[in-house]
């Protein structure tokens, strides 16, 4: 989905313009580059649903608030 696009690029522009950006090596005792890899997760979140919108409702099973 765009928005979840859209919105880890201004968390990565403003992450890299307060913090800098991610160590040449990714290192996970790094606040940085962890905060990068969350931006990551973001965008994957964003695909991964773009994916099940396109399979359509038929795997959906359990009800869900929202």
């Amino acid at each position: 989905m765009d928005k979840y696009l859209n919105l880890s690029k201004k968390f990565r522009k403003q992450i890299e313009k307060d913090w800098g950006k991610k160590c040449k090596d990714f290192n996970f005792g790094c606040i940085v580059c962890q905060a990068h890899r969350i931006v990551d997760d973001l965008e994957e979140l964003g695909d991964y649903l773009d994916d099940i919108k396109m399979v359509g409702d038929k795997y959906k099973k359990h009800k869900h608030k929202k």
